[in-house]
C-alpha cells in the first residue's frame, strides 16, 4: 500500500501558518506560557548569543528527521506511520497529562517503561533549563515553531517596522529575548515586547491588531 501523504494535515498547518505565523508560539501555547513563568523565577539567566542563535537551527533537523523521516520509515517497516516527534521527543504531553495521570492512577504506574522514563527526563531538563534560558523548547527543539517562523514575514498577524520611522537604535534587539536578528524574522514570536520599548513607536502589529 503506499503511504497517503496527510493533506489535510498540511493544509491545517499551512492555513495556520499563513494567518498566525509564530503569533502561535507566542499567544497560542500553553507549554510555551509554562517555560516563561519558569524563567521568571529570580535567578541568573543565560542570555541571547551567536551561539543560542546557530543553535536554532537544531529545531529544523530534529523536524526533517522526527516529523518527515522516522514517520515513513515507521511506515514502511511497520505499515502504520509513528508522529515520532510526539512520541520520543515532545515534553508537554508528559507534562501537562502523563504526570498528573500517572500520579493519580496506580495501575497506570505499574505499567511505566523506559519511554515514559526518558521523556520524563527530557521534561525535566527542559524545565530546569527555563529557569536560565528564555523558551529553549521553542528556540531549540520544537519543529512546528520552525514551520510557522518560515511564515512570519507572509503571515497575516504579526509584527511589522515602519521603515521611515525606524532610527536603527536597536532597542528592539536589547529586548528581545528570543534569537531575533530583527524584528519579525523566524525567531520572533510576535510578544511585542519590542513594540513597547521602541522610542519612536515604529513597531506595531499587522492589521491594527
Amino acid at each position: 500500500m503506499a503511504l497517503r501523504f496527510p493533506f489535510y494535515v498540511f493544509g491545517a498547518l499551512l492555513l495556520f501558518g499563513l494567518l498566525l505565523g509564530r503569533t502561535i508560539c507566542g499567544w497560542l501555547c500553553p507549554f510555551g506560557l509554562l517555560q516563561e513563568l519558569i524563567y521568571k523565577l529570580p535567578t541568573p539567566k543565560l542570555t541571547k548569543n551567536k551561539l543560542t542563535r546557530k543553535l536554532t537551527s537544531i529545531k529544523y533537523v530534529i523536524g526533517i528527521i522526527f516529523v518527515l523521516i522516522l514517520p515513513v520509515v515507521y511506515y514502511e517497516l511497520n505499515g502504520v506511520g509513528t508522529p515520532a516527534f510526539c512520541k520520543f521527543i515532545c515534553p508537554a504531553g508528559t507534562i501537562e497529562a502523563g504526570w498528573p495521570m500517572t500520579s493519580l492512577n496506580s495501575g497506570l504506574r505499574a505499567g511505566l517503561g523506559f519511554l515514559f522514563i526518558w521523556k520524563s527526563a527530557l521534561a525535566v531538563l527542559l524545565i530546569l533549563g527555563s529557569v536560565i534560558v528564555f523558551r529553549p523548547f521553542c528556540r531549540f527543539v520544537c519543529p512546528l515553531g520552525a514551520w510557522y517562523g518560515l511564515f512570519n514575514t507572509l503571515s497575516f498577524f504579526g509584527i511589522t517596522v515602519d521603515e521611515a520611522k525606524c532610527t536603527h537604535c536597536q532597542a528592539c534587539m536589547k529586548v528581545c529575548k528570543m534569537d531575533c536578528q530583527k524584528v519579525g524574522d523566524r525567531e520572533c514570536i510576535n510578544c511585542g515586547d519590542c513594540k513597547k520599548i521602541c522610542p519612536v513607536k515604529a513597531i506595531s502589529f499587522k492589521k491594527g491588531v
